[in-house]
């Protein structure tokens, strides 16, 4: 942790007493292998983008602007603030004022969580002045995620995926992050989002660890290069355990994308296709329902 500093260049004279503003960037992700099966999982960075405003102040209280829709659930913005400050605690601030913009679709498997968690702990600690490396941003992010109900595992592999960019796999339970590869170049994620949404409180836990067994050989699949048919196999069983037919999958296979699965704890299906046949991928698949989001592979080689 570097040392804690107060930057007078950030104060705000609208808020009585002493107040700090920072800024903080997160992005986007994508699934390989749910780790709510196994505890092990892998996601894959995309440019889709979160940022936060974190001012902090000497008053009590938290409040929340997410997009300018109050109606989202502030607790994860909340406890990522409350976590960063345990880890400074002589720095006066006891409160803060949050603005998230993002454009990362919320409760579809895309990352969303983690990506504000990120962005938000990182805009903390920049209004603190400290330095906190990657992977402890991620840690903390999932504390917060799973005290604010926005996570079952605590989502490690979709924060480092987040925060580092590429193919993560890490071990859940233990915050750690075992292999970082960059993905294929020359493809480029078409995401399709249903009508609809599936809140973390709602998805069948149980069902899904019913199948580790094939998650399990999905997980090894992937480890062994086979990230394709891995991300296949993943979002067929995400489908099975939520009731869902996997159509949308399927059609996509046969308009030509490389892989295709459901993302997270879904309902966005997330479709891998060449960049130089997008286009043509589009015209036979469709154009509506989808967004399309460039991989990124940060600065793995």
């Amino acid at each position: 942790m570097g040392k804690e500093r107060c930057r007078p260049d950030r104060y705000d004279e609208s808020i009585r007493g002493t107040a700090m503003i920072g800024h903080g960037v997160s992005y986007g992700a994508l699934s390989v292998i749910n780790a709510i099966a196994m505890g092990k999982g892998a996601a894959f960075g995309i440019d889709l983008k979160t940022e936060a405003v974190v001012q902090l102040t000497p008053e009590p209280g938290i409040s929340v602007v997410i997009d300018g829709n109050q109606s989202e659930d502030p607790r994860l913005a909340q406890f990522s603030v409350a976590e960063m400050l345990k880890q400074c605690p002589n720095s006066g601030m006891q409160g803060a004022i949050i603005k998230t913009t993002s454009n990362i679709p919320i409760s579809q498997g895309l990352k969303s969580s983690s990506a504000a968690a990120n962005a938000i702990l990182a805009a903390t600690a920049d209004a603190l002045g400290t330095a906190f490396a990657p992977l402890a941003i991620g840690r903390l992010g999932t504390i917060a995620a799973v005290a604010a109900g926005v996570s079952i595992t605590g989502a490690f592999d979709d924060a480092c995926a987040c925060l580092l960019g590429g193919l993560v796999f890490t071990d859940n339970e233990k915050c750690e992050l075992l292999h970082r590869i960059p993905m294929p170049e020359g493809c480029v994620a078409v995401i399709h989002l249903p009508e609809f949404q599936i809140r973390k409180s709602t998805f069948p836990t149980g069902r899904m660890q019913e199948l580790a067994p094939e998650i399990f050989a999905a997980y090894n699949r992937a480890r062994g290069g086979d990230v394709f048919g891995a991300m296949y196999a993943n979002g067929s069983c995400t489908s099975r355990a939520i009731g869902i037919t996997p159509a949308v999958v399927d059609r996509a296979i046969a308009c030509g994308a490389l892989t295709a699965g459901l993302s997270g704890t879904g309902p966005a299906a997330g479709i891998l296709v060449a960049m130089d046949r997008l286009d043509e991928f589009l015209d036979a698949f469709g154009r509506e329902h989808i967004i399309v989001a460039n991989i990124r592979n940060g600065d793995v080689a």
